[in-house]
């Protein structure tokens, strides 16, 4: 919960008080600021795991490997969550009480990985733009080998761009508990980087990849039009000679020659639509990343700059109760801008599942598995647990018959009927770990075989 000052209980205090600096803390807009910063958070981060776990596994399916766009989904299923995860180290407390050094590195690796998944969008862009437009080169330049070097190249050009944030973030008292400190640059020595850093951010995050995204898609998607002009034309041209040559050899035949030309039409259209919809797959994944791209980027960027032109977020220095009224609310809009600028790591999963037909049912493979799979691993654990607690049970019991003194010879025959049964439980737990892991391999061994034979297209 969002914890209110204790000066804000105290009305006589309250009304008393002429600074609006504390005053607004007491304000509805300060509440409501805190409760988006902190429970945003824990909303988008949890779908944003999830889902791309099951990107993670659904792409490491047979089905789905083996291209490069798939290795570059991947990647990006891996980069997703930790964007996050760095992200919301610097906006909990839990961070506050960190060193300068690790808050330099904690920064570096922000802007490392944010850089990285943006850029990958637009190298995937590139890779169906030259699918599209140079299939005959699409075998020896969108290969998987080619593409892991293009990764560790962009991987060593964020980190250059990003290494400034060794010397430029520095720490600073937390302004309300002084055992606590804050991440943030040092405006005092290096704010004339700082600004120029601002534009740099927004031209590499945001607005060159945008355009590149853009114009790619649009060009790839002039050429499946093309093609698909092409391909109706060819279809044509070829049903107008079957049927010329039909009535040339069937001349007293014309009624059936009707019929017959009526179902080459009818097969040729439906030849066409299937086409189309192919297309209309991978033109709709390409304008939905492209369009997500801008929907959660573009905003805060166009924000923060119209921040860094006029300051109109910057703190109020005179006391007056519309300039922190304006200051309050425009808290909210940068907690947003902050927010949905992450929503974009949540969401690629959910447009590669309505885009592409392979995915989804690589998705539903890697679900039925896990289910099949989670109750026998944990029955197997279960029986583990129980061995090792009998195991060490009768290891405390020889330890004490040990130190104990010597039995007789009826005690002897009473204690080798116990040991009897010891061992055929030892036998029927055995048994049972055989037939966990018979189960566990025939449960895998059957999703396998059931959705190997399926042939899906991408």
């Amino acid at each position: 919960m969002v914890s209110v000052p204790d000066f804000c209980h105290n009305i006589n205090l309250t009304f008393n008080e002429t600074s609006y600096q504390y005053l607004s803390e007491c304000w509805t807009e300060w509440r409501i600021s805190e409760y988006l910063r902190i429970y945003l958070p824990l909303i988008i981060l949890p779908i944003s795991l999830i889902s791309n776990c099951l990107s993670f596994f659904a792409l490491r399916s047979r089905h789905m490997r083996g291209t490069a766009t798939a290795y570059f989904m991947l990647l990006l299923s891996i980069l997703d969550p930790l964007v996050l995860l760095t992200k919301n180290l610097v906006y909990y407390p839990t961070f506050l009480s960190a060193h300068t050094i690790s808050c330099r590195l904690l920064y570096f690796l922000i802007y490392v990985v944010g850089y990285t998944t943006v850029w990958i969008l637009v190298i995937m862009t590139a890779d169906k733009f030259v699918a599209v437009w140079f299939p005959l080169k699409v075998a020896y330049v969108c290969t998987i080998r080619r593409a892991k070097y293009v990764c560790i190249f962009l991987v060593i050009l964020t980190s250059i761009v990003s290494f400034h944030h060794f010397w430029t973030i520095t720490t600073f008292p937390h302004p309300k508990d002084i055992t606590k400190r804050v991440c943030f640059y040092d405006m005092l020595r290096y704010s004339y980087i700082q600004h120029i850093w601002r534009y740099i951010d927004l031209f590499i995050w945001c607005f060159l990849p945008f355009i590149l995204i853009s114009t790619l898609s649009i060009l790839i998607i002039f050429k499946l039009r093309q093609k698909g002009n092409n391909s109706n034309q060819n279809l044509e041209k070829i049903m107008h000679k079957n049927i010329k040559s039909r009535e040339v050899e069937n001349g007293n035949r014309l009624n059936s020659n009707k019929i017959n030309n009526q179902d080459l039409i009818m097969r040729s259209h439906q030849k066409v639509n299937i086409i189309r919809l192919r297309h209309r797959h991978i033109t709709f994944m390409l304008l939905a990343v492209a369009g997500v791209f801008l929907l959660f980027t573009l905003p805060n960027s166009i924000y923060f700059v119209l921040d860094i032109t006029y300051g109109f977020n910057k703190r109020p220095t005179t006391n007056d109760y519309y300039q922190w009224l304006r200051h309050r609310r425009l808290i909210i809009l940068t907690v947003l801008m902050y927010q949905l600028s992450d929503l974009q790591h949540a969401a690629n999963f959910f447009i590669y599942l309505l885009a592409s037909g392979k995915f989804r049912r690589s998705v539903i493979s890697t679900c039925i598995s896990m289910i099949y799979i989670l109750p026998a691993l944990l029955t197997c654990s279960y029986q583990r647990r129980t061995n090792l607690k009998q195991y060490s049970s009768r290891r405390l019991d020889r330890d004490h018959f040990d130190m104990s003194s010597r039995p007789s010879a009826s005690d002897m025959s009473n204690m080798m009927r116990p040991s009897r049964d010891t061992l055929n439980k030892q036998q029927q737990q055995t048994k049972l770990n055989d037939k966990c892991q018979a189960f566990l391999s025939k449960s895998i061994a059957s999703d396998i075989s059931q959705y190997e034979n399926k042939k899906v297209t991408f």
